[in-house]
């Protein structure tokens, strides 16, 4: 029912040995998938990438170890429908999990007619409106707000073959890019509070301390795109909130 994968690159036997203990502690069987290393592909001829485009809509020189990470987020979900998983679990190598991990993941399936996608790590909270308990604390919402981070995330089949198609070519950070979901039609959710930490002391491969920016005269397409993508992050969630509302209540009847 639910397969569970990891990306890691082939230069980081460590951080696959780390997650793996990880793993095993909160008993998932991990898959490995194999890290495309960004620096290794010729980006002015790469067909799966939009160079011009990523630079007006994310204001910064593309960065190679990003492009990587992308493309590797893509042939986890292409690995999940090669399987016959109903549900597949795409972990970065710097995944954590809370002791009960295997618990809420049921629940999530349990609930599996209110998502598509369940991010569960984020640098943000997302502005989160809760739609369904997962027991305690924990909610299921629709953020109003970029989440960000990409080290956990649920899918099903659906959503899996929908950003296969929708997200090539690359003009985003993966992250940036998987929480526009809503624009193909998919009920993108995040676990309130995050269950799984964004930071677990393994330092991040992308190479974030290089700045990649644009002066900002160069980024203004940048900063319309952000607008209008977060006016209808808002219009989108407030949408599938009242929808959801709705279909509860009609289901109650």
């Amino acid at each position: 029912m639910l397969k569970t994968f990891v990306i890691n690159l082939d230069r980081s036997p460590q951080r696959l040995s780390i997650v793996n203990e990880r793993a095993e502690r909160v008993s998932l069987n991990v898959e490995r998938v194999a890290g495309i290393n960004g620096r290794e592909l010729d980006l002015t001829i790469l067909a799966e990438v939009d160079v011009r485009g990523y630079q007006h809509w994310h204001g910064k020189r593309l960065n190679p170890n990003e492009v990587g990470c992308y493309l590797s987020h893509i042939k986890a979900m292409r690995a999940f429908l090669l399987s016959e998983a109903e549900y597949g679990l795409i972990l970065e190598d710097d995944a954590d999990f809370p002791d009960d991990f295997h618990s809420l993941l049921q629940t999530l399936i349990s609930v599996n007619a209110h998502w598509d996608i369940v991010k569960l790590s984020s640098f943000h909270s997302g502005t989160p409106i809760p739609i369904e308990s997962l027991g305690g604390m924990r909610k299921l919402a629709v953020p109003l707000s970029g989440h960000m981070n990409a080290n956990s995330i649920l899918y099903n089949r659906k959503a899996a073959a929908r950003l296969i198609e929708k997200l090539l070519p690359m003009r985003l950070p993966f992250d940036h890019a998987l929480e526009r979901a809503w624009l193909f039609g998919l009920k993108l959710r995040v676990v309130s509070p995050s269950p799984c930490p964004a930071d677990t002391g393994l330092p991040s491969e992308i190479g974030y301390t290089e700045n990649f920016k644009f002066p900002i005269y160069k980024r203004l397409g940048c900063f319309c795109f952000r607008a209008r993508t977060e006016l209808l992050r808002v219009l989108f969630g407030l949408f599938h909130v009242v929808r959801h509302k709705i279909l509860l209540g009609t289901s109650d009847r």
